[in-house]
């Protein structure tokens, strides 16, 4: 039990760092807006959100039913390898045709369908190097699987920079972009098969049939999460102008940007889930309450730190001309209270094997979202999207929660919300009250007092602390035999 601690304190070290760099991809489009202006980047995010709903048919929930499968059997490793290659290059030929035949169909202009053609290309290849890397974290070589990730997104902003700075337009730097993603694509296959196992093409149409109904469900589930998260962006560039589609984009992708943190634990709690719901349902119910919890504990002050925080982002990561999109921002930072925790109860429902589950709550809270979009946008524009995605991360909270009351996972929601509940009303209270304090310090003071109201209440667990307190006295005792050389 000690030694499974360790791994997921470890892997969500590498998990946190691997998904972090997600922050480089954000401050790459960030310099686009900033260099192109709200027009040409509300063009881009358009295009890559149309890209991005496209490539959700290309896996349809592969990755993470592969995931469970492979962490409990990883014998089978190559041979999900061999025939989920043949797979999903048939897949993504089909949707790539019929992502064409859509797009047109929309009345997309040249230049913007052009984008969406190269865009798709790039998450398409995206999507092959992420239903891979799921091999190295069903192994627990969290580690090659960090290596990857940050080579991808240095070497994305690095020469997207490099591509906008030297031709100052969208078409050179979407095809630098895709090219990026091609290369990198081929590193993760080439370090695949060093590291895990080797790469035998195969194509078994009775084991790919069974697992594509078995991942079904699922599937239906994440492409209604993208739809989700994108269809927004869809339905403003039919509805109004590319100019607010770039404004409610640069709030989005801030949003976007802050809630990787749920991912993190995600990729993390995800593989572990799945082993002990399978072994010990109530160390699994244990661990599910517990990651539950930590969606709050990192949710709450994240939203609080989000609105008091919102015109400050905006202002560093955009310019002027995007400050309309600080209330948007703000409006999305209250729907963070219901997408932190989805994200673990959706984990928790994966593990479970109720994928048909999530797939019926997830075409609720979508199907509500695309009404509410509907009404709002022509009364409020972007903002009403703002207001459409929070109440329906809201609704989508509910049921998940319910649910799982229904089966024996009891979510305590006082005990796991109360504590943080009050050291972020702190924190907002100490903002208001001192405000000549300069912002960045201010917001260093408060994180420590924060966490510092949580240890207090005894909002954690003895044996969290007693694992940071160990894993803090390695890490020094390890710089320490670092330097001993060194004086030596």
């Amino acid at each position: 039990m000690k030694n499974k601690e360790y791994n997921i304190v470890k892997n969500l070290f590498f998990s946190s760092i691997s998904t972090l760099t997600t922050f480089f991809l954000f401050i790459l489009l960030s310099f686009l807006g900033r260099v192109l202006g709200s027009e040409e980047y509300g063009v881009f995010t358009t295009a890559l959100s149309i890209a991005t709903i496209f490539e959700m048919f290309t896996d349809f929930g592969l990755r993470d039913i592969s995931i469970r499968n492979v962490s409990r059997e990883k014998e089978k490793t190559e041979n999900y390898i061999g025939n989920l290659i043949v797979w999903k290059i048939l897949l993504c030929a089909v949707i790539y045709l019929l992502m064409i035949i859509i797009v047109n169909l929309l009345g997309y202009e040249g230049r913007i369908k052009t984008i969406i053609y190269i865009l798709t290309v790039s998450s398409f290849l995206k999507n092959m190097k992420y239903t891979f890397r799921i091999f190295f974290q069903a192994h627990d070589k969290f580690g090659w699987d960090t290596f990857l990730v940050v080579i991808e997104r240095v070497s994305l902003l690095g020469f997207g920079l490099a591509a906008l700075f030297k031709w100052r337009a969208l078409l050179p730097f979407t095809i630098c972009f895709a090219s990026v993603r091609f290369i990198d694509f081929l590193l993760t296959m080439i370090v695949l098969r060093f590291k895990i196992s080797p790469i035998k093409i195969r194509f078994n149409l009775r084991f790919m049939k069974r697992l594509q109904i078995e991942a079904f469900p699922l599937g239906l589930f994440f492409v209604i999460l993208t739809l989700f998260s994108y269809i927004d962006t869809v339905m403003l560039s039919l509805m109004r102008t590319y100019g607010e589609v770039g404004l409610y984009n640069a709030a989005f992708k801030i949003y976007e940007g802050i809630t990787i943190v749920p991912t993190i634990f995600w990729l993390v709690f995800l593989p572990r889930l799945s082993e002990l719901y399978a072994a010990n349902q109530d160390h699994h119910r244990g661990l599910a309450i517990r990651g539950v919890r930590y969606m709050f504990m990192t949710g709450l002050p994240t939203l609080t730190y989000g609105i008091l925080f919102s015109g400050f982002l905006i202002q560093f990561f955009f310019k002027q001309e995007f400050h309309d999109a600080i209330i948007t921002l703000q409006l999305l930072f209250v729907g963070i209270a219901f997408q932190y925790p989805n994200w673990m109860l959706n984990a928790t429902l994966i593990s479970m094997n109720k994928q048909k589950v999530m797939m019926m709550l997830g075409m609720v809270s979508l199907g509500l979202k695309i009404f509410l979009n509907l009404i709002l946008i022509p009364i409020y524009g972007y903002n009403g999207s703002a207001v459409a995605t929070v109440l329906s991360e809201l609704i989508l909270f509910s049921g998940l929660a319910v649910y799982l009351y229904r089966h024996r996972i009891k979510l305590p929601i006082l005990e796991v919300t109360v504590r943080p509940v009050i050291a972020s009303v702190i924190v907002f209270v100490l903002f208001k009250i001192f405000p000549m304090i300069p912002q960045i310090p201010m917001f260093v003071l408060t994180g420590i007092l924060y966490f510092a109201a949580l240890y207090l209440m005894k909002a954690f667990y003895p044996d969290e602390i007693e694992t940071v307190v160990t894993h803090v006295k390695k890490f020094f005792n390890f710089t320490s035999r670092i330097k001993q050389p060194a004086e030596d």
